[in-house]
């Protein structure tokens, strides 16, 4: 039998090129939540994981069996 490889690793570099504009804007909040010591990024964050889900998942699906 045939081991299970992961293909999400591999899928999420291919895409990250793709949500470069989402990846840029929560690296610009950083130092601004930094300077103000308060708030956070996880806006910006959980927006760059739905770039690179909405690019893996359907690739994903197609090596499921």
């Amino acid at each position: 039998m045939e081991e299970p490889v992961d293909k999400l690793p591999e899928l999420t570099e291919a895409c990250k090129p793709k949500c470069t504009v989402q990846w840029k804007k929560y690296e610009e909040c950083i130092p601004r939540i930094q300077k103000a010591k308060e708030g956070d990024c996880e806006a910006w964050y959980f927006d760059y994981l739905k770039c690179l889900d909405q690019c893996r998942i359907p690739q994903l699906a197609k090596h499921l069996k």
